[in-house]
């Protein structure tokens, strides 16, 4: 607060607007009009509007002026106090202006009234009984505008009800000065992308200066926010590395448009301010948001199409522990004799083993629990009796038992005893 003065605008105009009343319409016979607590008539105009639309220009550009630097504050403008002899001087020039198109409106009203009932000839006596003197219309046209500061109150002698409520309400007010400020530049930014860069593929100088004054905006109440300043020096360095004439296209384009769009968005103008968002990064982001989408696909298509168990081989072949044979331990699987020997020999049509199995230890259980280990869990009791028999099959033949060709019928028994095992 100690920074800024408030430029309040005090410009009246005057719409030749009048309410339209029940006498002032031609109903044709049995027409009725609603009652007024369901519908109220509108308004009728006692010249052209045409003749008026000088003096909304005029406010606009008092508006645009009081916002070039400053941003709407409690009813006003906020700006650096040493923008404030730049804003008084423009103002009163645009008052003579408004003045100047206010003496030239009033010295042709009788005439232009007329004119406008001849047009509506129909309702000219409608628009007679409403039409205001011109010495009305000349006090309702009026241009004027007050500087002030704002002070926090203190409670002493002239304020003795002060009260920290009073206090926060206008910290308040100022704290929010920074998020009006944000958004009025993404206004600005978003109209600047519609008309100079949609559907497009070259600017204009005049592109340029449209991102110098929200560059200025943001630099001379950059003591609002600490997020202003890296903004205004994106700015600087985007505008710096274009050419020296214009029109822009390619590159320069690209990269103009994209300052417009960091520039659009009040959340990105913070992000950018804190240093979370580069302004490279902008133009890319769907792009890269879609390819994490397919990588995060490609995995889950890795793990369904991957056997149900993974096996790693062994680097060098891995000798068979000594069994006991007095007894058959169902817990333990290597303790069978001739059973390494089959495992290792063994080779289905698929090929799910290469050497002797070893389960990876990387496995992840949340993944392969339900699919995997808990039906294992329940064909242990039936390994049980596989193993018997493969024993009772290793003493009767030879010290190894032959290897299966692919081209050899497999028994229907064997084949779902393995496989449903192993998957």
């Amino acid at each position: 607060m100690d920074q800024i003065d408030v430029v309040k605008l005090d410009i009246n105009l005057w719409t030749s607007s009048k309410k339209l009343r029940p006498e002032d319409l031609v109903l044709a016979d049995g027409s009725k009009l609603p009652p007024e607590d369901l519908a109220y008539l509108g308004t009728k105009k006692t010249i052209d509007p045409d003749k008026l639309k000088e003096f909304n220009r005029i406010k606009k550009e008092a508006e645009r002026i009081c916002l070039q630097s400053g941003t709407r504050f409690i009813g006003g403008f906020a700006n650096p106090r040493a923008e404030i002899p730049r804003i008084t001087q423009e103002l009163d020039e645009l008052s003579k202006t408004f003045y100047e198109a206010r003496d030239q409106l009033l010295a042709t009203y009788h005439e232009d009234t007329e004119e406008w009932i001849a047009r509506h000839a129909e309702f000219g006596d409608a628009i007679r009984r409403a039409i205001e003197p011109v010495e009305s219309v000349a006090s309702k046209l009026r241009f004027d505008y007050v500087v002030f500061r704002v002070t926090v109150p203190q409670a002493d002698t002239l304020l003795p009800d002060a009260t920290p409520a009073a206090v926060d309400s206008l910290h308040r007010r100022t704290n929010s000065m920074s998020d009006q400020l944000f958004h009025e530049i993404a206004q600005e930014a978003s109209q600047l992308i519609d008309r100079s860069f949609v559907g497009k593929d070259t600017v204009t100088g005049r592109s340029l200066n449209a991102f110098r004054r929200m560059r200025d905006k943001l630099d001379s109440l950059g003591f609002l926010d600490h997020r202003c300043m890296p903004v205004v020096d994106k700015i600087d360095a985007v505008l710096d590395a274009l050419p020296k004439q214009g029109p822009y296209n390619g590159i320069a384009f690209n990269s103009l448009f994209t300052l417009g769009l960091l520039l659009s968005d009040p959340d990105k103008i913070k992000r950018h301010g804190s240093g979370l968002l580069q302004m490279e990064s902008i133009s890319v982001s769907d792009a890269i948001a879609a390819v994490e989408s397919d990588e995060e696909d490609v995995d889950v298509e890795m793990l369904d199409s991957s056997p149900a168990v993974p096996v790693a081989v062994a680097e060098e072949p891995v000798e068979a522990p000594v069994a006991d044979t007095s007894a058959v331990n169902t817990d333990d699987d290597n303790d069978l004799p001739g059973f390494d020997d089959f495992l290792s020999n063994y080779n289905p049509a698929k090929d799910v083993f290469d050497t002797a199995p070893l389960v990876d230890v990387s496995i992840n259980l949340d993944n392969f629990a339900q699919d995997v280990f808990e039906p294992a869990l329940e064909a242990t009791s039936f390994m049980a009796s596989v193993k018997e028999t493969v024993q009772v099959a290793a003493e009767t033949a030879s010290t190894s038992i032959p290897v299966q060709s692919k081209d050899e019928s497999e028994t229907p028994a064997t084949e779902e005893v393995v496989e449903d095992f192993w998957f």
